[in-house]
């Protein structure tokens, strides 16, 4: 018995796991699907043409037309197909199902170039979206490379992407590369990429500079797209800039100046809508408030960051609150609250990592601080052996070197605190450290 245009439709629809809602996207209603797919209405050319599309295949196959199996290669309409259904199965987050089609189109020979690129564009995506970014990365270069110099705005788009993986993988100088390659397209064509595209590449070339310490180079390019923002009067990426201007800001010791763009970006910035953001600002908030030498103020925002990364379950966030509090406690003289912050925050990270160790940092500047040199050296050397593994060694290990030179010192062990010393100086004094914490200082 031959199946009805409804029934191909709820059957490829299973097929790829798709609910109806899924199906129908934004260009048409749950309802109507469910009376096409039970036969009690007949759809339209225009909206046989849409769920084809989304669903991959021809509408001459929606409409149940005969095929001639005589020719068994593959077709450029059926990768084309293909692509189609893995785009759809992107969009509904079906991120593996999307991943295991995309992986056979790519090694398919007689592909067109066209729809290449944009299966190493797509699969580098949903990679992306997996936390499998070196993976994304490969293919971000592999779209790129299939890409025909006159595609202005798509090549912008994957040079954005390129950008966000090695931001993410922490190679920062290559995401500032790629960002500026982005951006040199933008201002030297007529290319018309929409608002969002150009702050998101603006954005992450920003925040690549402040993970390098180049703060000003980061500032410039924020007060750049602030200058495009009040130029096409855009506000829903204000909150986003500010927050990164007063990091910088932070970091650059212009405390009065951070405190003025955090308190900014969080008027824009929306509990609701970008918890991670706003929770993050209200942390910040709390390191400029301590700096500025308002330690009670430095207080209160940290324990309402703290209070609503509980509330989201962010327990990076939460961690880092701990940190800091413990931090702010101790600089208050409050070495017992400094400690149970310090402690809590020891508990909930996972062991030998960063967090983990910035907390027995703080630990063995307590026990310093009490006269408890030999339990402060304890916890110094925890923290000295995780970041010793790290690439963020440098700012850290000189930083705990020259606490475990004043406890060697206390402990009239001459030798080993003129050791440290030396060995903290040097690392110092080496070009390239990374600025991974508020209690490092800024090193030009």
């Amino acid at each position: 018995m031959e199946r009805s245009v409804g029934k191909r439709i709820k059957i490829l629809r299973k097929d790829l796991g798709l609910t109806q809602g899924d199906l129908a996207g934004d260009k048409l209603s749950r309802a109507m699907l469910s009376l096409i797919e039970r036969d009690l209405t007949t759809p339209s050319l225009r909206t046989i043409e849409y769920l084809s599309y989304k669903l991959g295949v021809s509408v001459g196959d929606l409409l149940g037309e005969k095929k001639d199996l005589s020719n068994k290669s593959i077709t450029y309409e059926e990768i084309k197909n293909g692509i189609n259904i893995c785009t759809t199965l992107y969009k509904v987050e079906k991120y593996n199902e999307a991943k295991i089609r995309l992986k056979d189109i790519v090694e398919i020979e007689e592909v067109h170039f066209a729809e290449k690129w944009l299966a190493h564009r797509l699969l580098g995506q949903i990679y992306e979206k997996l936390d499998q970014n070196e993976k994304a990365l490969e293919h971000f270069n592999e779209a790129l490379s299939y890409l025909p110099s006159t595609e202005t705005k798509e090549i912008i788009e994957v040079y954005y992407y390129i950008t966000l993986a090695n931001r993410k993988l922490k190679d920062y100088k290559r995401g500032i590369e790629s960002a500026l390659n982005a951006t040199a397209l933008i201002n030297s064509r007529y290319v018309d990429i929409e608002c969002l595209l150009q702050f998101e590449i603006l954005y992450n070339l920003a925040l690549c500079y402040c993970r390098i310490s180049e703060f000003q180079k980061g500032l410039e390019v924020v007060h750049q797209a602030m200058r495009i923002m009040e130029a096409n009067k855009v506000t829903y990426v204000n909150g986003h800039f500010y927050m990164l201007k007063g990091l910088a800001e932070l970091y650059m010791k212009k405390y009065a100046e951070g405190i003025v763009s955090t308190n900014a970006a969080l008027g824009y910035l929306k509990l609701n809508e970008e918890p991670r953001k706003y929770i993050g600002s209200k942390i910040n908030l709390g390191i400029l408030k301590r700096k500025h030498g308002s330690i009670e103020e430095s207080f209160i925002h940290l324990h309402e960051g703290l209070q609503k990364a509980k509330e989201y379950q962010f327990y990076d966030l939460s961690n880092n609150a701990y940190y800091e509090l413990a931090l702010s406690s101790f600089y208050n003289d409050e070495l017992e609250k400094s400690e149970k912050h310090a402690q809590y925050g020891i508990n909930l990270a996972g062991k030998g990592s960063y967090i983990y160790a910035q907390c027995c940092y703080v630990l063995g500047k307590i026990n310093l601080k009490r006269g408890l040199y030999s339990e402060a050296l304890t916890e110094l050397n925890k923290a000295e052996t995780i970041f010793q593994s790290s690439k963020l060694k440098n700012p850290w290990t000189s930083l705990i070197k020259m606490e475990k030179a004043i406890c060697y010192n206390k402990l009239d062990d001459s030798t080993n605190s003129f050791k440290n010393l030396i060995e903290a100086n040097q690392l110092l004094l080496e070009k390239e450290i990374d600025i991974i914490s508020t209690e490092i200082p800024v090193i030009h």
